[in-house]
């Protein structure tokens, strides 16, 4: 099996921090790429942005869709998710979706970590996109990526609003869950991890089907 993961900026580094990931999951029988948009900015963080790297994320599943059993969309506002779906019979998962509705389905509220002010519109709209909102208690900002910031909006989070699941709203933040669960000992959900792991298990369970 081979999953694509579509990263919709130009960051590089994010790419680097996917990678580690999906190798650290260690999903049996399963391959993981990364690629990212070269015509899109480092940061999606507008609706103009989704535009713009909307055009490449289509080339990149039409020109490879052959090559991959599912694809994943790796920014946490699921940009152009629908889109991709469009054009491909493929399994499409978007990280935000995956993370937020397994965040809701694990405990009786949950908060999501946001890199920045402007983004939490886009996240509150997601929820109620993915009829999530009902358990969405708060989005915290966290002042950076390091994994102390992210801890404290965390706790933050967990200490103002009694939250059972912490998702981190970034795929920056992707290699932070396991450091920050440790320490709050609660459920803390990574949208890169989620997502893989509903992919692989989507492809399994329509080659399931096909046995009987």
């Amino acid at each position: 099996m081979r999953i694509l993961i579509i990263n919709p900026n130009s960051d590089e580094n994010t790419d680097r921090l996917m990678a580690e990931k999906a190798k650290n999951l260690a999903l049996p029988g399963v391959e993981v790429d990364v690629t990212h948009v070269t015509r899109a900015p480092k940061l999606v963080a507008s609706y103009e942005d989704q535009a713009i790297s909307g055009e490449e994320m289509m080339e990149i599943v039409r020109g490879r869709g052959q090559d991959y059993d599912a694809f994943v969309v790796a920014c946490h506002s699921d940009p152009n998710l629908d889109l991709v779906r469009e054009i491909t019979d493929k399994p499409v998962v978007g990280i935000a979706e995956a993370s937020i509705k397994i965040g809701a389905a694990m405990g009786n509220g949950y908060a999501v970590i946001s890199p920045g002010p402007k983004s939490i519109s886009k996240k509150i709209a997601l929820a109620r996109k993915y009829h999530c909102d009902d358990l969405l208690r708060t989005i915290k900002v966290s002042r950076s990526d390091d994994k102390e910031d992210l801890l404290k909006a965390a706790q933050e989070a967990r200490k103002e609003f009694g939250v059972d699941v912490i998702v981190l709203g970034c795929a920056n933040y992707t290699t932070a869950d396991g450091y920050i669960e440790r320490e709050l000992g609660c459920p803390v959900l990574d949208g890169v991890a989620c997502a893989l792991f509903l992919a692989a298990g989507l492809v399994s369970y329509q080659k399931c089907k096909r046995k009987f």
